[in-house]
């Protein structure tokens, strides 16, 4: 039995339907050249196999809708696949790699992938430490921030912290402030402030999204820029880079996701080259693997650029933004390169042998004289 490619998505996140959209694109131009098994993770964090998982309709009420529907597990330190069975799980399939299609929660925040890298599986998107820093916004700022890389000025604190210090937390920020979950995507719980009564307000929203919140200053005269990277046999690949069409306002979800306007144009040349450059840089930076898309705000007026988030899964894997390669060639290369980096990982010494236990065994018949 041939080994597959595994395409991953759904998940407990607030991202799950975009996930979902993210699948269904790479499903129809997945390269010939792999067997596949898609599996689908519910909001519950179940993982499942269905024969109707292409349909769309299926996921309005997965429940009932999916037909022959099997539930899937991993086994820990083996890359294969089992299937539920008669209440028992068996042996489905054995897997060649993860082809990582979800978006926030568990799925791009680095516990995911350390599930894979325990069941030792190649996996096309970034790894633990990476992906959980990416996620984290505030840890991502102070990395940026310690690297000397401009990032709008920020605070960030617990529920913890806020109770005691609410006085204190906005020190140093003046409005308007953006409040956002620190661990969270497509700008949902986002909230922007002009006065210390919208602020307590946007807190409490955001604290029904993650116990960690990120307060910064809004960049004004706004532009927002998006640009994506990806490493293939040791060459680093940056994308075109593309203007966000927002009136200066908040990226919301809406304009994310669901309107239907074009939402993008090519930036100037001379910024562009500013964001590639800087785009590789933090590529590099946070030992990224896949396709990353780095967001961008510009403050038109005094020209300044800040990074604004990391992506290490970005909607749609950001292949609209490689204007020059067919979505079928990224995907290739997401494989092929996720092989690689997992084969050169396995050249590496995981264990040592030491004279440790025979010392410690020793010392205790010695004590027990």
């Amino acid at each position: 039995m041939k080994e597959k490619v595994v395409l991953i998505y759904g998940g407990k996140s607030v991202e799950h339907d975009i996930s979902i959209i993210t699948a269904l694109q790479a499903k129809k131009h997945l390269p010939k050249n792999y067997d596949y098994l898609i599996i689908y993770m519910d909001k519950t964090g179940l993982f499942w196999t269905a024969d109707n998982l292409e349909d769309i309709d299926v996921y309005s009420d997965f429940e009932k809708k999916a037909k022959n529907k099997r539930e899937i597990t991993f086994f820990l330190g083996k890359n294969v696949i089992l299937v539920k069975k008669k209440n028992k799980f068996v042996f489905k399939d054995k897997i060649l790699a993860i082809l990582n299609c979800c978006h926030g929660g568990s799925g791009e925040d680095g516990a995911l992938q350390g599930l894979f890298e325990v069941c030792q599986v190649p996996q096309t998107s970034s790894g633990v430490t990476s992906s959980a820093l990416c996620m984290d916004k505030a840890f991502m700022k102070d990395i940026l921030k310690a690297n000397s890389i401009k990032t709008a000025p920020y605070v960030y604190f617990d529920r913890c912290a806020y109770d005691k210090l609410k006085a204190k937390v906005l020190k140093g920020l003046n409005f308007p402030i953006i409040v956002k979950p620190a661990n969270l995507g497509s700008s949902i719980g986002i909230s922007v402030c002009k006065s210390k009564e919208e602020f307590a307000d946007a807190v409490e929203l955001a604290f029904e999204f993650d116990d960690k919140i990120l307060a910064e200053k809004l960049v004004e005269n706004l532009k927002e820029f998006n640009c994506a990277c990806f490493n293939f046999q040791g060459q680093t690949f940056v994308s075109h880079v593309n203007f966000v069409k927002n009136d200066g306002k908040i990226y919301t979800f809406q304009d994310k996701y669901l309107s239907n306007q074009p939402n993008s144009a090519e930036a100037e040349k001379k910024l562009a080259k500013k964001i590639q450059t800087l785009t590789e840089k933090l590529y590099k930076l946070f030992d990224c693997q896949g396709i990353v898309r780095v967001d961008f705000l510009f403050d038109e007026k005094k020209q300044e650029l800040f990074v604004n988030e990391i992506n290490s899964i970005p909607g749609s894997l950001a292949f609209y933004l490689f204007k020059d390669v067919p979505f079928k060639d990224l995907l290739g290369a997401m494989i092929e390169q996720s092989i690689f980096v997992s084969h050169e990982k396995e050249k590496l010494y995981k264990t040592f042998d030491s004279d440790a236990l025979k010392i410690f065994a020793n010392s205790a018949q010695h004590h027990k004289k």
